[in-house]
């Protein structure tokens, strides 16, 4: 049987040939889609250069309402087809308030406007349906071939499809496929919680190789921010959306290698001494600050037992402190990589030793961009400088052993012996220096010299006002299990010239190494065996001009691993410090020239900045610990950070007590032109269950959602500025003593110099015998304090929350190997290895589980979904990892004139005890 279309001839497998139509009556699994028992294939294919494309379309037999089923896939056993793309047609239905209004008469006025109400009331969603099941693909070369149609891993079956030589058809068709991919991408890389190469990479490679142009989505995202100092923090910060616009550039092709570094390095910011109160003579500092560079960063952790503690809390959650909120869909392990590179790990003979050969020990470098490579090293204080060294040295030696590839060589630093292990590839880079009872080990040459200067010239962090005050500020008797500071020189050092333009360049590697890998993998999907970088390029799966960089590096590629010629392997890369930048281009000369001269004009002074961090335990729970963190910036120039500064009113000792059953309450001492004279903001919530943060979308749901809140909002001893609402709005119609009612629904008490408001009157009924003023011995301007949520209703709230981000990060982890195994044809059993190749880390279900490929279903699931999909409502037993350990917190904040003091208790449950 043979069904003639008019650009496309379609045969019928041998399991359908018996029927007398084409049909598709079959029985498949339930969670299918059912189709009609006799409906028509709709299919259209033709040829094209360099490809050819091809729809199918199969009407469903009533629509479908809710989520969408799972996507059409199509294949062959010849590798022609490419780049399925599963689009669905899917028509809304409107609400009936929406609906063509009826002819008059019968009532039908009044039903539409009841209709109009309850959709303004209800929030009644609009309603999608697909009609249709529809995929589009790609079709390399123009003869006939056998395509296998499935849904969820269940054949639908195998169809003979001969394109046909018809250009309008073609051009529509390849419109058509090239509109439904770039948005599938683009909400693909809205979800992603990943680096979006793979996305970005296969929209740009495919615009260059079929002509398509690139979407407004994909050039949209390419400005630079207006607000230099903005855009310098997100890339210090390593925001992704920096890095994801250089990528881009990088992939489409975006180079700007008609330039050469021959412009000397721009001056940096004009930056201002910053004016100390006068010092007080004989401040405690310790003596290891003695020996570190004043542009560095300071982590000291003094006894041996306070590192041990550190290390034992982030081994809790893999060795990295951010997962005690929430897992991400990638786990780089730069902490185990920078332990790696210096060769200091951790094992049982020293935790045992430790104590005995280490007085002091502190953590310090210029930069902390450990997941590209941090310019970093430890300075241990000996006890027993010969036992110390000699234990180390043991390691060092051993490692040699391990590995071949590790290599252990002296080398001289300011006139004296270090030795050097070290790789070709920088995953071992390890200086290691002895002066006095002092060991340094660092993976930058730079660190360790000034290091070994600072021991001669004395010039050292402990030698500058700014630590010095800092000691004044926070002795050294504090104890502090971890003591943090980062000087005013470590932060200029960073917006320095050398380092943002280097750091850039950086950027610029990482989006090269990924793309020489997803080339690579792009090839191998279409039966090329191309590996080189040149062949990847004359084979279109590289833009033309990749590689050619100001610098005079490029990346080379040898077997599985990528290596940039100039800063080694990605994850490693050469420590900033250490790059000798001494020329840059017209353009990064332009760039960096804004940046120097928005700091001078806004940010000429840098505040040093010190975190104090000590714990307790808790009476009663040797499981349960509290930490007592104190910050400090000073000295402070409130003016450089504009109105933000000016909102806050001076110290007080004025607190609220708020009422025993509110699990959250702030205040704030503040003072604006708004509100008037400085006042006490404050707010109380109850145990509840919050609204959702999707009920604030819009006016009207946002209105909704505040009056299911219970809490109140109030002010003392100034009524604020509801007073001032025009027309008297502000006064309402008085519904009892003190208490009236506004527009809106909104319920205000007033009396004694207190306005309070609440959406509902009984909140107000049952805090207001509480609500007081009081005078308490500690100064603050900003006052939190969050109980402990276990066995709350808060608790379970803040859980599903924190379910739904994880479950819709692990969907697009699952995602991401299905766009590897579908698009690029990646074998499963090899995703994961590429996926780290790609990225440069590994991929990991923030839910917890593992992903694996399901036969059954045709994709990849994860272990912690219990079916295709994870599920939409939290499953019971779901315990979010920042519910596993809060346990409460109370913090406050003060602006003094000159400086700015924050202190916290957090209350948190170790795991394992």
């Amino acid at each position: 049987m043979q069904l003639m279309l008019p650009s496309i001839s379609l045969k019928l497998s041998p399991l359908f040939r018996s029927q007398a139509s084409i049909s598709l009556a079959f029985a498949i699994a339930a969670s299918l889609v059912s189709f009609a028992d006799a409906v028509e294939v709709r299919v259209t294919a033709a040829t094209g250069q360099p490809f050819g494309v091809a729809t199918i379309e199969l009407p469903v037999a009533a629509p479908i309402a809710g989520q969408s089923p799972a996507p059409l896939q199509v294949s062959d056993d010849d590798g022609r087809v490419m780049f399925p793309i599963a689009n669905d047609i899917r028509v809304k239905v409107a609400p009936p308030s929406r609906r063509p209004v009826p002819r008059p008469g019968n009532g039908r006025l009044l039903g539409r406007l009841g209709n109009l109400i309850r959709e303004i009331t209800d929030g009644e969603p609009d309603i999608h349906k697909t009609v249709a099941r529809r995929v589009t693909f790609l079709v390399a070369g123009d003869q006939p071939l056998k395509v296998r149609l499935s849904e969820s891993n269940v054949e639908i079956g195998v169809y003979e499809i001969v394109p046909a030589n018809d250009p309008p058809v073609a051009t529509k068709l390849m419109n058509e496929w090239w509109a439904s991919f770039g948005a599938a991408a683009k909400r693909q890389i809205d979800s992603a919680d990943y680096p979006p190469w793979v996305e970005n990479y296969l929209v740009a490679m495919l615009s260059a190789q079929s002509g398509q142009p690139l979407p407004d989505w994909y050039v949209g995202d390419e400005q630079e921010d207006d607000d230099q100092v903005i855009g310098t923090l997100k890339l210090l910060f390593g925001t992704e959306a920096v890095g994801e616009t250089i990528f881009r550039r990088a992939a489409a092709g975006d180079f700007k290698s008609d330039q050469t570094a021959d412009l000397p390095l721009p001056a940096g910011p004009l930056w201002k001494k910053s004016e100390y109160p006068p010092l007080q003579a004989g401040t405690p500092i310790e003596p290891i600050a003695g020996r570190v560079p004043p542009e560095c960063f300071y982590l000291r952790f003094g006894q041996f037992a306070n590192y041990l503690w550190f290390r034992d809390l982030s081994d809790e959650y893999g060795g990295d402190l951010s997962r005690m909120i929430t897992l991400r869909g990638i786990n780089d392990e730069a902490s185990l990589r920078v332990e790696n590179q210096l060769n200091m790990k951790m094992n049982q003979l020293t935790r045992m030793l430790g104590p005995t050969v280490i007085d002091d020990q502190v953590i310090f470098g210029r930069d902390l961009f450990v997941s590209d490579g941090a310019s970093i090293g430890v300075i241990l204080k000996a006890k027993n400088v010969y036992l110390l060294k000699t234990s180390i040295n043991n390691d060092r030696s051993n490692a040699v052993t391990a590995d071949p590839a590790v290599t252990l060589s002296d080398v001289t630093i300011a006139g004296k012996p270090v030795t050097l292990l070290s790789k070709t590839d920088n995953t071992v880079r390890s200086f290691m220096a002895v002066d006095d009872d002092y060991i340094c080990i660092s993976n930058s040459k730079t660190l360790v010299r000034r290091f070994l200067e600072v021991g001669e010239t004395k010039e050292s962090l402990a030698n500058t006002d700014a630590f010095q005050l800092s000691r004044q500020l926070m002795p050294v008797d504090r104890a502090d299990t971890v003591f943090a500071y980062f000087s005013p020189e470590m932060i200029q050092g960073l917006i320095a010239p050398e380092y943002l333009i280097e750091l850039r360049r950086r950027l610029h590697a990482k989006s090269d190494i990924a793309l020489v890998h997803l080339a690579q993998t792009a090839a191998a999907s279409a039966n090329r065996s191309t590996q080189g970088v040149d062949q990847l390029i004359d084979s279109g799966f590289l833009p033309v001009g990749f590689g050619v960089r100001p610098d005079g590096s490029g990346v080379i590629a040898a077997g599985d691993q990528v290596i940039d010629t100039r800063r080694g392997l990605r994850g490693c890369f050469l420590p900033i410090a250490d790059v000798e930048l001494t020329f840059v281009t017209s353009e990064e000369s332009q760039w960096y020239g804004k940046i120097a001269a928005e700091y001078t004009e806004r940010f000429a002074q840098i505040d040093p900045i010190m975190i104090g961090v000590q714990r307790e335990d808790v009476a009663g729970d040797p499981s349960v610990e509290r930490l007592i963190i104190h910050a400090e910036i000073a000295p402070l120039s409130i003016e450089k950070y504009g109105e933000i500064g000016k909102q806050l009113g001076p110290p007080t000792r004025v607190a609220m007590k708020f009422a025993p059953d509110d699990i959250v309450a702030v205040q704030a001492h503040v003072a604006s032109k708004q509100i008037g004279p400085p006042t006490h903001l404050f707010a109380g919530i109850k145990d509840t269950v919050p609204p959702n943060p999707e009920q604030f979308d819009g006016v009207i749901s946002s209105y909704r959602a505040l009056q299911t809140l219970p809490g109140y909002l109030g002010a003392w001893p100034q009524p604020g500025a509801i007073d001032r609402l025009p027309l008297g709005l502000g006064r309402g119609r008085v519904v009892g003593p003190g208490m009236t009612r506004l527009l809106g629904g909104l319920y205000r008490f007033t009396d004694e110099g207190f306005s309070i408001v609440s959406f509902q009157p009984d909140v107000l009924h049952a805090s207001l015998p509480f609500i007081e003023a009081v005078e308490v011995d500690n100064l603050a301007t900003v006052r939190l304090r969050v109980e402990d949520l276990t066995g709350s209703k808060v608790e379970g709230w803040v859980n599903e929350q924190l379910y739904r981000r994880a479950a819709a990060s692990s969907s697009a982890g699952a995602n991401f190997l299905n766009l590897l195994t579908r698009q690029l044809k990646v074998d499963p059993v090899a995703a994961m290895d590429v996926t780290a190749n790609i990225l440069g880390s590994d991929l990991q279900c923030a839910l917890g589980g593992q992903y694996s490929y399901s036969q059954d279903h045709g994709r990849w699931v994860s272990s912690a979904w219990k079916g295709s999909l994870p599920s939409q409502s939290m499953p019971a037993g779901y315990i979010a990892p920042a519910m596993k350990w809060f346990r409460g917190a109370e913090a406050t904040l003060i602006q003094y004139a000159d400086r700015l003091v924050a202190d916290a208790a957090v209350t948190l449950k170790r795991q394992g005890r």
